[in-house]
C-alpha cells in the first residue's frame, strides 16, 4: 500500500522491518539484502541519509554472518558515517567490527571493540546492545579457550534476554552457553541447552540459528557415540543444503568435517546419501580467502587463521605454490611443472614427486580437510594444476605492484619488507620475478627520495637513498640525492663518505668513474 500511494517513509520502514525482523531472522539472506537495498535507494533518492543506518546495519550484519568479509567492511564504513555516537547502531557497529577482527585473528583489537560495545550499552541502557556485548565477550573467551569466563558472559547474556522475552535472542544465548559448557566438559548441560534452543527456534521458524543448533547437537552427540547422532546429523545435513547454509560447514570445520567422514562410513544409506549431498554442495562454496605473503618469506592466512609455513618446506610444496602463484592464470601443465622442479628426473618419477608435492600443499592450505576431500584451492584436471584464489584473497606482491602503478610510494614501500621468497633464492623459476619486483622496489625508493627532497624532508630522503644503495650499490642517482640531503642536513662528511663508497664500488665492480655531476658535487665539498 505504501508503494502504491507513494508514501516513501512508510515504505522504507516496511522494507527494513521485513529485512531485519523476518528475512534475516529466518536466514533468508538474499531477500533481506534486497529489501534493504531497495530501502537505501529510496533514501538516497529522497536525500534522507539520516535514516540509512538501519538498512546499512542489517546489510553489514548479513554480510558478516555469511562470511562475506569485504562486503561487510564496505557496509560498515558507510554505517560509521550514518550512526549517532552512543546509539543502538553505534553499539552494533563496534560489535560487528569486533567479530571481523576476531575472525581475522586480531584478538586485542576485538577485545577493545567488544569493550567499546559494552561501554556504549551501559551508557544507553538498550538491552539489545547489552546482550550483544556479552555475547561478543563470550565468543572472544571461547576463542582463547577460556571457557569458564565465556560461560559467565553467556549466562549474563541469557539473563538479559529472559527479562525481555525475546525468544530468538534467548535461543542464541542458549547456543552460546552450550559451547561454554561443552568446552568445560559439561556435556549434559550443553546438550540440554541445544535441545531447548532447537525447540524455541523451530516454533519461530528461525532456520539459520536452527541449523547452527542442530549442527552443534549432531557434533556433540557424535563425539559421545550417542545412538541418536546419525539421525541428528542427517537432519542437520539436509537443513544445511536445503536452506543454503553450507557455508556453515566451513566455518565450523573442526566439528563438521569429522561428521561428514563419519557419515560417509555409516551403514545407513540415507545418512551416507545426506553426507555425500552435503559434500557436493560444499565443493561449490568458496573456501576462506587466502592472504599470501611472499615478500620477505612465506606467511599464509586462510580466513584470518595463520597457516603453518613449515609444511611448505616438505616435498617442495612451497616451490609448487610459488611457481603456480607467478604463472599466467596461476595454471601450469603438469609437464611444465615437472620440467621446472625436477628437470633431472624421468617424467614418471617427476610426476610421482609432483603428486606428493600437490598432496602436501593441499594439506598445508587446508589442514583440517579430511584425506579424501578434494581441495578447493588446487584444481587438477586436463593434465594441468591450477591455484584457485577465492574472492577477497590477497597476494602481497600484487598489492605492492598496484601501489607502484599508482605512484603511491609510501604504501608500496610499506608492503615490501624483503625480497621475493628468499627461501628459494637460488631457484631459477623465481629469479626473474624476484629481480622484477626488486627493480620496482628500487624505483619506489628513488621516487620517494626525490619527493622528499622536493618537500625539503631531507632526513627521510637520505634514509630512502641509503636503503636504495644497500639494495643496489651502483645506484648513482641515489648517491647524488643522498649527498645533497647530507649537505642540506649540514653533514658534509656524510656526503663525502657516500661518494667515496660509490666511487670504490664502481671502480672495483665495473671499472668506471662516478658520473660528472657527482664528481662536481664532490669537488665542491672538498673545496669548502
Amino acid at each position: 500500500m505504501s508503494r502504491q500511494i507513494g508514501y516513501d517513509r512508510a515504505l522504507v520502514r516496511g522494507l527494513h522491518t521485513l529485512s531485519c525482523m523476518v528475512y534475516m531472522a529466518r536466514g533468508q539472506f538474499a531477500l533481506a539484502l534486497s529489501m534493504d537495498e531497495e530501502a537505501l535507494k529510496i533514501l538516497q533518492t529522497r536525500d534522507q541519509p539520516d535514516q540509512a543506518w538501519g538498512p546499512l546495519l542489517t546489510m553489514s550484519y548479513v554480510y558478516w554472518l555469511t562470511g562475506q568479509t569485504a562486503q561487510a567492511r564496505e557496509m560498515l564504513a558507510k554505517l560509521r558515517q550514518a550512526v549517532a555516537p552512543g546509539s543502538l547502531g553505534d553499539g552494533y557497529w563496534h560489535y560487528i567490527q569486533a567479530n571481523l577482527e576476531l575472525e581475522a585473528g586480531d584478538v586485542e583489537s576485538a577485545r577493545a571493540l567488544f569493550g567499546r560495545t559494552l561501554s556504549i550499552a551501559e551508557a544507553n541502557g538498550i538491552s539489545e546492545n547489552l546482550f550483544i556485548a556479552r555475547m561478543g565477550f563470550s565468543r572472544l573467551h571461547r576463542t582463547l579457550n577460556d571457557f569458564s569466563t565465556a560461560l559467565a558472559w553467556a549466562n549474563e547474556a541469557l539473563t538479559i534476554v529472559q527479562r525481555s522475552g525475546y525468544l530468538h535472542f534467548q535461543a542464541q544465548a542458549l547456543i552460546e552457553r552450550s559451547r561454554g559448557d561443552w568446552g568445560l566438559g559439561d556435556i549434559a548441560s550443553a546438550e540440554a541447552d541445544l535441545r531447548t534452543a532447537i525447540v524455541l527456534l523451530t516454533s519461530q521458524h528461525l532456520d539459520f540459528d536452527l541449523a547452527i543448533a542442530t549442527l552443534l547437537l549432531a557434533a556433540l552427540l557424535n563425539q559421545q557415540n550417542h545412538p541418536e547422532a546419525p539421525a541428528v546429523w542427517q537432519a542437520a545435513a539436509a537443513r544445511l543444503t536445503q536452506a543454503g547454509f553450507v557455508f556453515l560447514v566451513d566455518r565450523e570445520r573442526a566439528l563438521t568435517f569429522p561428521l561428514i567422514v563419519q557419515g560417509l562410513k555409516s551403514p545407513d544409506k540415507s545418512v551416507v546419501a545426506a553426507s555425500n549431498n552435503l559434500l557436493k554442495h560444499l565443493q561449490r562454496v568458496p573456501p576462506p580467502p587466502l592472504e599470501i605473503a611472499t615478500l620477505g618469506g612465506w606467511h599464509l592466512k586462510a580466513g584470518g587463521r595463520s597457516l603453518d609455513p613449515r609444511s611448505l618446506r616438505q616435498r617442495r610444496a612451497g616451490e609448487l605454490l610459488g611457481l603456480l602463484l607467478i604463472s599466467p592464470g596461476r595454471r601450469l601443465l603438469i609437464d611444465q611443472i615437472v620440467d621446472t622442479l625436477w628437470p633431472e628426473k624421468e617424467f614418471n618419477a617427476g610426476q610421482s614427486l609432483l603428486h606428493q608435492a600437490t598432496s602436501t600443499l593441499r594439506r598445508a592450505l587446508e589442514p583440517d580437510l579430511p584425506e579424501k576431500f578434494s581441495s578447493r584451492y588446487l584444481r587438477v584436471d586436463d593434465g594441468s594444476i591450477a591455484l584457485v584464489l577465492p574472492p577477497d584473497s590477497q597476494v602481497d606482491y600484487e598489492t605492492f605492484l598496484s601501489h607502484v602503478r599508482r605512484a603511491d610510494w609510501d604504501a608500496a614501500l610499506a608492503c615490501y619488507p624483503g625480497e621475493f621468497l628468499p627461501e628459494y633464492r637460488y631457484a631459477d623459476w623465481a629469479e626473474a620475478h624476484r629481480r622484477w619486483l626488486a627493480q620496482d622496489y628500487q624505483r619506489a625508493l628513488l621516487a620517494k627520495a626525490r619527493t622528499c627532497m622536493s618537500e625539503k624532508q631531507f632526513q627521510p630522503a637520505l634514509d630512502a637513498c641509503r636503503k636504495l644503495l644497500a639494495a643496489e650499490p651502483w645506484q648513482e642517482q641515489a648517491a647524488l640525492l643522498g649527498m645533497q640531503a647530507c649537505v642540506e642536513l649540514g653533514d658534509s662528511a656524510g656526503a663525502l663518505r657516500l661518494y667515496r663508497t660509490l666511487e670504490k664500488t664502481l671502480q672495483t665492480d665495473l671499472g668506471v668513474e662516478p658520473q660528472p655531476e657527482l664528481q662536481t658535487l664532490y669537488r665542491s665539498l672538498l673545496n669548502r
